[in-house]
């Protein structure tokens, strides 16, 4: 999960930055998997979060100090790039993070502080311009900032198009990270999704399939749901487009903060009826692809997931 970390650090760990140059990738993987955006800094000034940052302290007052400090820390940052390249199975994906505008070195310094194996290191390319990766991976990415650009990126960029006025999107292919186990993720072929929150918020997701079916049973699904939630589900459109399947939501700002409303008075825990729209389908969706064999498990075998050195199997002495 480190990788996963490295991508939130790049959010948060930044000063005041200026734009990036539009449609700059250079520092891009030529073969990246997955890349995105995200302008902070439209989404903390825009109506509806300030409304929600308001409602929020309001339960809470300890909520104001908090976002007075994510503010002073990232208020200004305009937009953070990201490029992801999937390493095969068991590794952990490579990220690459363009940022820009005028950062203290002191703040830069920390977005690779605590690292574990003190791979991460953040260059400078010009006074408004950081980048931010690892090794080898990362001296590539200050080689092509340094030259123009060659008109070649990646398919994933090529996807991303119709998002780029999204505050944040992503485009490509989920790359495969140990320890995640997600089962949609073995039908999933490729996804665009584009998000946008300023006086209301707008929802955009293609989500790739492994066929036709695949996809009709997961927009079917979709709607299923929206009968059980009426208010929220006259939002969706869904429609299946091949082996993809398409859904788009507007929901007016104050439905949304209703929503959040709704489900802080609810208290931890509370599942937010924004969730409900996919939270009944996406996570027990089954693919309609034959399934690989499962591998043997003997009666009485204990795996344990998720530790370092891999998976462990421990079979306990028979009683006598």
């Amino acid at each position: 999960m480190r990788s996963l970390a490295l991508i939130s650090c790049f959010l948060v760990g930044s000063a005041a930055f200026a734009q990036v140059p539009a449609q700059d990738w250079r520092f891009a993987h030529p073969g990246a998997t997955l890349v995105g955006s995200f302008r902070l800094k439209a989404v903390l000034n825009s109506p509806l979060m300030s409304t929600l940052i308001a409602e929020a302290t309001s339960k809470d007052p300890s909520t104001g100090m908090m976002v007075g400090l994510i503010r002073s820390s990232v208020g200004g940052v305009s937009e953070v790039r990201f490029s992801v390249r999937d390493m095969g199975k068991g590794k952990d994906p490579d990220v690459l993070a363009l940022v820009t505008g005028v950062v203290d070195d002191a703040i830069a310094g920390a977005i690779t502080q605590g690292k574990t194996q003190g791979k991460t290191e953040v260059r400078r390319i010009d006074a408004n311009t950081l980048l931010i990766g690892e090794g080898p991976s990362l001296d590539d990415a200050v080689a092509r900032m340094s030259k123009p650009a060659t008109g070649l990126q990646a398919r994933s960029l090529d996807r991303s198009k119709a998002l780029a006025n999204h505050d944040l999107w992503i485009a490509g292919t989920i790359p495969e990270i140990p320890t995640m186990t997600i089962p949609m993720l073995d039908s999933l072929r490729g996804l665009a999704l584009g998000i946008t929150m300023q006086n209301d918020l707008s929802l955009e997701l293609a989500l790739d399939m492994d066929s036709a079916k695949t996809a009709e049973d997961l927009v079917s699904s979709a709607r299923r749901t929206q009968k059980q939630q009426p208010g929220l589900g006259a939002a969706l459109q869904s429609e299946v487009d091949g082996s993809t399947a398409r859904f788009r939501i507007m929901l007016p700002g104050e439905q949304v903060i209703q929503a959040v409303k709704q489900g802080m008075e609810q208290g931890a825990g509370a599942q937010s009826p924004l969730a409900g729209l996919f939270g009944e389908s996406l996570p027990t969706f089954k693919s309609s692809a034959p399934a690989p064999a499962a591998p043997a498990n003997p009666k009485g075998t204990i795996k344990i997931y998720g530790l370092e050195e891999g998976t462990r199997e421990i079979t306990p002495e028979p009683r006598h």
